[in-house]
């Protein structure tokens, strides 16, 4: 090779990186790292991004975390629909280790949302006060359409689906939304008639006769004990506003899942697929018939290891929603580009 021919491939390759390189690194220097955390029912999410403040686009995902914090469980549990001191410390610790890691990326602030969970509790605003002194970081507690909104947002930043073709599904601990817009333009969301807890604690009751006191978990579960959930689970799914049932019906339409339940409960029973079918899910959760909650993964949360999946279903079927896809997108993710929160 040639010494003329040689300087030529370098400058070429040079001018590649220059190409590729100085366009991303003048965006990236435009933007700002922002900080959120999804307070939820069941789990405190953490996400890190740089933001462009101009377009509130995120430019790069830098970090994400996600702690179990069983606030929903304990509510229910409390008998006087407050947060007791057990689970308060472990979310203020939650918290604590977040933000710290949060600010290692030198953050602009930190943001909190909270959801379900905290609209419930009668000590919520007091907890969130304590949240603020102790650790520095506000929480927002959040209305269920704001829920929905954020998750919406969350989803469509990070999906090619076209906003006006697509139907955003979260289910949390404490509650459930399918967000979609109308045709105006304005953001339709269905507040769900269940959701995680409120789900496992119904077969526990209604469909196993057992005393929600005593028996805390609904495993093993008979085929029996499936069928009847899922029928449960599809009585509730009927009721979803006509606008978003005749929506998901329409061959355009994506159906997009997000949150922990999706990410941590629905996708590792049909081996980490982004895609879940309905006929996998079905067939999977069939085979966990039977089983103990020493025999069934999720360890703390194995409990709901088989009902959760029992919840979809039973809405996939009565819906005829044959697939989803799994977003790794909570509210954290919404947070992050919603102006409001960063002026």
């Amino acid at each position: 090779m040639s010494r003329l021919l040689w300087w030529l491939i370098v400058v070429l390759l040079v001018a590649l990186l220059a190409w590729f390189w100085i366009p991303k690194h003048a965006v990236e220097s435009r933007g700002e790292v922002r900080a959120a955390l999804d307070i939820g029912s069941g789990a405190t999410n953490l996400k890190v991004a740089r933001v462009d403040p101009q377009t509130n686009k995120i430019i790069s995902q830098i970090f994400e975390q996600s702690i179990p914090v069983p606030y929903q469980k304990h509510l229910e549990q409390s008998g006087n629909n407050t947060f007791d001191k057990e689970v308060m410390d472990q979310g203020i610790r939650a918290i604590r280790a977040l933000k710290e890691v949060a600010d290692s990326y030198q953050s602009k602030k930190v943001i909190a949302v909270a959801t379900a969970a905290f609209r419930q509790a009668t000590n919520a605003q007091e907890f969130a006060n304590e949240i603020e002194k102790q650790t520095g970081v506000q929480v927002r507690i959040i209305n269920q359409d704001d829920e929905g909104v954020l998750a919406f947002r969350g989803a469509l930043a990070l999906s090619s689906a076209q906003p006006e073709e697509t139907v955003v599904w979260d289910i949390g601990g404490g509650s459930m939304q399918l967000t979609t817009l109308t045709e105006a333009g304005t953001y339709l969301v269905e507040k769900g008639k269940t959701a995680s807890i409120p789900f496992k604690n119904a077969i526990i009751q209604q469909i196993q006769q057992k005393d929600l006191n005593v028996v805390q978990t609904p495993n093993p579960m008979s085929l029996a004990d499936m069928d009847q959930a899922l029928q449960y689970a599809g009585s509730l799914a009927l009721q979803t506003d006509p606008y978003i049932k005749e929506k998901i019906l329409a061959p355009t339409t994506k159906v997009l899942a997000v949150g922990s339940l999706f990410n941590y409960g629905i996708r590792p029973v049909v081996e980490n697929k982004k895609d879940v079918q309905e006929g996998e899910l079905e067939k999977a959760v069939r085979a966990m018939a039977g089983k103990t909650d020493e025999q069934l993964p999720g360890g703390a949360l194995a409990e709901v290891a088989v009902s959760n999946p029992l919840l979809v279903l039973g809405y996939m079927k009565a819906l005829q929603i044959p697939h989803v896809e799994v977003l790794q997108v909570n509210n954290a993710d919404g947070a992050l580009t919603y102006p409001p929160y960063w002026e």
